[in-house]
């Protein structure tokens, strides 16, 4: 689609990205998922937006990156970690969008992240021990909370 139309001083398959990005992610989208500024993202967070919005985790941080909500260098770190966790080749989560929100597990994460509430606290709200809550925040385990509270 952008075959010929890019300066020749582009990279052409980031400029791809990018385009893709915005058309799956759009700016509005961003904005009301993760606001105008953030100091960081949880890691499930990020996994709940790719099942939304189909946009693998590390997509989801260059487009928040792109539209200035979070810094260069906390991308920079995010994707050392991502590295570290060889979530370049397998990102944990499900790969496609699910037919169901996660806005509630969403606001809790970005309270989390932003540090309006502990973990405990997080935990608690996802009726879920903190021990299964840990888990499932360091992507361990990619169970949904609800599921996890049933197994208990």
């Amino acid at each position: 689609m952008l075959d010929g139309r890019l300066s020749d001083d582009l990279d052409e398959e980031m400029a791809c990205n990018r385009f893709a990005g915005a058309f799956l992610f759009p700016r509005t989208s961003v904005l009301q998922e993760l606001g105008e500024h953030r100091n960081a993202i949880e890691l499930k967070e990020l996994g709940l937006l790719k099942e939304e919005f189909g946009l693998s985790m590390a997509e989801i941080l260059y487009r928040a990156r792109d539209l200035e909500i979070i810094s260069h260098s906390y991308r920079e770190e995010q994707a050392k970690l991502f590295r570290v966790n060889d979530w370049y080749r397998k990102e944990p989560g499900h790969d496609y969008p699910t037919e169901k929100t996660h806005i509630f597990e969403q606001l809790v994460f970005h309270a989390l992240a932003e540090e309006y509430i502990g973990e405990s606290k997080a935990a608690e709200l996802m009726n879920v021990s903190l021990t299964q809550f840990r888990r499932v925040r360091s992507m361990e385990s990619v169970e949904e909370p609800q599921r996890a509270a049933v197994n208990q």
